[in-house]
């Protein structure tokens, strides 16, 4: 490719971009300027609530970044049975992607085919975009900051699609980076930096000449959005309302000249923020900010390494989108709308850690345990304190000879130690230093774990080093307290990751075109056949691989249903399993086998199917029954009766000189016997 060509992007809607090296320098927008009065008005309403999940991260993290790393101080609790109980909490919650099982809706279609399809775009698509990183972190983010959140969009131009952090890589990035790079290098402001600015064009242009990357990835790409960093439209009371409330804003950081050379606006005026860093406190992300914190950059005033935060907003009431900078007043780039999005229009999905009725916010697992592990801590650290004020020592008399007494304490084995006692017993000049009683009582911190167990649900067999059970009571605690702590959280993550598959199925079925699906699923068999017109040989699909229809919005949203297997995101447990069939395989096997009898003999197998399908249900309804089931043969139809020429009796040949068949019963009639009537009687002789 030529790196100098498509320097710029496309405009959207008539928007009218400058040539290269220049930066357009809007005037103000009353309408840009409205919504960042309501973006002001929204972080305000959310400010206590970010500022305490950063505290919560905090206490997550257990740094003290005000001591120095190389000392005991810098961690900060004895114990932290907060990040303790996150880590053993997340593979029971989820450890793999779900198992996906798409299924028509059109019961009169045969959809199999199809389904089968989508269930391995889908499949694809979602693990190139790396749920299972961006659903693990969310479901930290769950336990720790409240709540979760993912974005779920598909990449196509880089100037088109809505704004993508976690972008698949192509060239589209450095192109816009070339732009930038055009840009410092015409900024007379910068003539003293000129020489670099054009090394840097240079290595960047060179390296768009390799060819590397391809020029332009497509997609479902999947984000992890911070919950400080997105603001929801603060008329929302309950939670489950965010689906449905009237706008919500994605706060995106970016770097100055980054966004200069994106959108070719002069940002110059956009507010500057800090990066957090470690001296100053736990960050909240490694490349992001909390939206929150406006003031000095780390980066030099005004230069274009300074980040700054670019803010795209999704209106419901009116479909559209609008992309500002803080600090600015005008919209970036024009608004503009997504026709190719699923049946629900916003593409965040936020899984909470628990749900009020009546509030936004419900308490998550550091609110529940934060004074439970500060108490236990407390316990600790001073039964260690005391028990070093019970190191072992010496008590002796003031008046005796202090370097004698210094040497019994550094006594070698086996060495004598000489003091003058004045005539006195030895055990009234120096003893040993009574101990000071420890009650057991005073540090036993029996009550504050009977405490943790009951709100966080965490059993003291589910929390030992224990992985396989060695015992039945063992496995059985083991079992209950997993269920118990983690069926209801699982429930909403296996909810909300249901709603993430059926909205990216959505979507791939509008975006996706047949030749990416021919890339997964293979060719189509195809036989060689003559073609009885011509008698030429043709080529004939006899096997379709896959079947990808194009289908209108309407159609699409109620053709398939998308299910999560319930149960399939946690760890799996191969001695369960193990056990699960054991039991299950005696259970089906008879059934199995009189259904292929049934099959074999063309009697209807339904009843025996339902049996099977309820008996799997039963055990685990994770086990797909049609994999057990005979494939269904087509009833074969009778031939069809030979056509009869005009006039023709049946039975009768038309042929006069043809020969009747053996078994054909007209051929036994007498002669002038019309098939089908009575027998003439015989003739009586005359007496």
């Amino acid at each position: 490719m030529n790196p100098d060509d498509d320097l710029n992007p496309m405009p959207t809607e008539g928007e009218q971009l400058p040539p290269p090296g220049e930066l357009r320098k809007p005037d103000d927008d009353k309408l840009a300027e409205q919504w960042a009065g309501k973006i002001k008005a929204g972080r305000k309403h959310w400010e206590v609530l970010n500022k305490r999940i950063a505290h919560n991260r905090k206490v997550v993290a257990g740094f003290n970044w005000k001591q120095d790393p190389a000392t005991q101080q810098f961690v900060d609790p004895r114990a932290n049975l907060l990040f303790s109980t996150v880590q053993a909490t997340l593979p029971n919650i989820y450890a793999r992607n779900p198992d996906v099982s798409v299924t028509g809706t059109h019961k009169n279609r045969d959809l199999r085919l199809f389904t089968e399809t989508l269930e391995t775009v889908l499949s694809k698509q979602t693990r190139a975009a790396k749920l299972k990183r961006r659903a693990k972190m969310s479901v930290i983010s769950s336990l720790v900051s409240y709540f979760g959140i993912v974005k779920v969009t598909y990449q196509r131009d880089i100037h088109q699609d809505p704004v993508i952090v976690e972008r698949i890589n192509d060239t589209q990035d450095n192109l816009v980076e070339v732009e930038a790079a055009i840009q410092r290098l015409e900024d007379p402001e910068q003539a003293n930096e000129i020489e670099l600015r054009r090394q840097q064009l240079e290595q960047t242009l060179k390296g768009l000449q390799e060819e590397s990357e391809v020029v332009s990835a497509e997609g479902l790409a999947i984000d992890r959005v911070l919950p400080e960093n997105l603001i929801i439209d603060p008329s929302v009371l309950e939670f489950y309302d965010y689906e449905t409330a009237d706008w919500l804003a994605h706060v995106i950081p970016m770097r100055r000249g980054a966004a200069q050379g994106l959108y070719q606006v002069d940002l110059s005026r956009a507010t500057a923020y800090k990066v957090q860093d470690n001296s100053a406190g736990p960050a909240t992300s490694g490349d992001s900010i909390p939206f929150g914190q406006a003031g000095e950059a780390l980066a030099s005033k005004g230069s274009e390494d300074e980040q700054i935060c670019i803010i795209e907003i999704w209106d419901r009431q009116t479909q559209r989108i609008y992309t500002i900078a803080d600090g600015c007043k005008f919209f970036v780039r024009e608004p503009y709308s997504v026709d190719r999005v699923g049946q629900r229009w916003y593409p965040f999905f936020i899984l909470p850690y628990s749900v009020l009725d009546g509030q936004f916010v419900a308490p998550c697992l550091v609110d529940l345990t934060e004074k439970l592990q500060e108490e236990h801590n407390d316990t600790r650290d001073k039964f260690a304190a005391h028990r070093k004020l019970n190191m072992p020592g010496w008590v002796a008399s003031s008046d005796v000879d202090t370097k004698t007494i210094k040497r019994h304490a550094d006594a070698l084995l086996g060495e004598i130690t000489l003091i003058d006692t004045a005539g006195r017993p030895l055990t009234q000049v120096i003893q040993p230093k009574q101990p000071i009683p420890i009650q057991p009582i005073d540090y036993d911190t029996g009550p504050i774990r009977t405490d943790w167990e009951m709100v966080t649900g965490l059993q003291d067999a589910a929390r030992s080093t224990v992985v396989q059970p060695k015992t039945a009571t063992e496995a059985n605690i083991m079992q209950q307290s997993l269920s118990g702590r983690t069926a209801e959280f699982r429930d909403k993550v296996e909810d909300w990751l249901q709603e993430i598959y059926e909205y990216a199925a959505q979507v791939l079925l509008l975006e996706v075109e047949e030749k990416t699906v021919a890339g997964y699923m293979g060719p189509h068999k195809v036989e060689s056949v003559l073609d009885p017109m011509t008698g030429m040989p043709v080529d004939q699909i006899t096997e379709r691989a896959y079947e990808w229809p194009q289908l209108e919005r309407e159609q699409i949203f109620g053709m398939v249903e998308v299910d999560i297997v319930a149960g399939t995101t946690g760890a799996p447990d191969k001695a369960q399993s193990q056990e699960l069939w054991i039991k299950v395989m005696p259970a089906i096997q008879p059934l199995v086998t009189q259904i292929m009898q049934l099959a074999a003999q063309g009697i209807d197998y339904a009843p025996l199917e339902a049996l099977l399908r309820e008996t799997l249900k039963r055990f685990d309804d994770r086990i797909d029954a049609e994999q057990f089931l005979p494939a269904r043969q087509p009833q074969a139809m009778p031939p069809a009766a030979p056509e009869m020429p005009p006039g023709a009796a049946p039975g009768v040949p038309t042929d006069p000189n043809a020969i009747p068949a053996a078994n054909d019963p007209l051929a036994t009639l007498p002669p002038g016997q019309i098939p089908g009537a009575p027998a003439q009687a015989p003739a009586i002789p005359n007496l």
